[in-house]
């Protein structure tokens, strides 16, 4: 099993509302495009976010390009 077909039963296995879009979408419906990355759209009512946080708090998800400067600011999902 690949690290992306994990990553997929975490979240469902989680609950977490979401659908796939991007490469791994079209590589599902026969695309020969090849991707590395994961492209995820979730639901975002707070349940949702909640169950999403609680799915992937073991793999220490971060933010791609987020500034680590003094005084940056984030919004975490909590």
């Amino acid at each position: 099993m690949t690290d992306l077909e994990k990553l997929i039963l975490v979240l469902a296995d989680a609950g977490v509302e979401f659908i796939l879009v991007g490469g791994v979408a079209a590589g599902a419906h026969g695309s020969a495009r090849a991707t590395l990355d994961l492209d995820v759209v979730y639901g975002r009512s707070p349940e949702n976010l909640a169950r999403l946080a609680a799915a992937l708090a073991p793999i220490n998800p971060y933010l791609r390009g987020a500034s680590e400067a003094p005084g940056a600011v984030r919004r975490l999902i909590q």
